[in-house]
């Protein structure tokens, strides 16, 4: 969290007022961890928890020390990815809990579909650790929805 706090200070010094930072994305979901066992998924969700906990109490250090800052948000990704991982099915990724392994490097087209794996538009992850397109595209949506609010 130093590190964060001192590039944020740094884009301060350098004329920056307005900033934008994201919570850890419930990763105890991911396929990497997933793939480890409920054990290590427990002992490692109060590890985000707590680092998603110090973002915020760093952010509003942040803001305290620099009364002159025009939009300071904290955006909670967890939101976005539990509710559509808790929606997967409805929302038409037919996987949310693994990833093919012939996407996990990306596509040249988001309806790549390869033998044996469904279009990877169809998934959630795009590899062990990170979402797809669609995943992005929605949270961007959401971040832009409530920098606009």
């Amino acid at each position: 969290m130093d590190r964060l706090s001192s590039q944020a200070e740094d884009l301060y010094a350098a004329g920056a007022r307005s900033f934008l930072f994201l919570t850890v994305p419930p990763t105890d979901r991911a396929p990497l961890m997933i793939a480890q066992g409920q054990q290590v998924v427990s002992r490692f969700r109060p590890f985000v928890t707590a680092y998603n906990t110090d973002l915020k109490n760093m952010v509003k250090a942040f803001q305290k020390r620099h009364p002159d800052l025009d939009q300071v948000t904290v955006f909670d990704t967890q939101k976005v990815f539990n509710t559509l991982l808790d929606n997967a099915e409805t929302l038409g990724f037919v996987n949310a809990t693994g990833y093919c392994e012939a996407y996990a490097n990306g596509t040249e087209e988001q309806t790549t579909q390869v033998d044996g794996c469904a279009p990877v538009s169809n998934y959630f992850w795009l590899n062990s650790l990170h979402p797809i397109f669609t995943v992005h595209d929605i949270l961007a949506k959401a971040i832009s929805t409530a920098l606009s609010t």
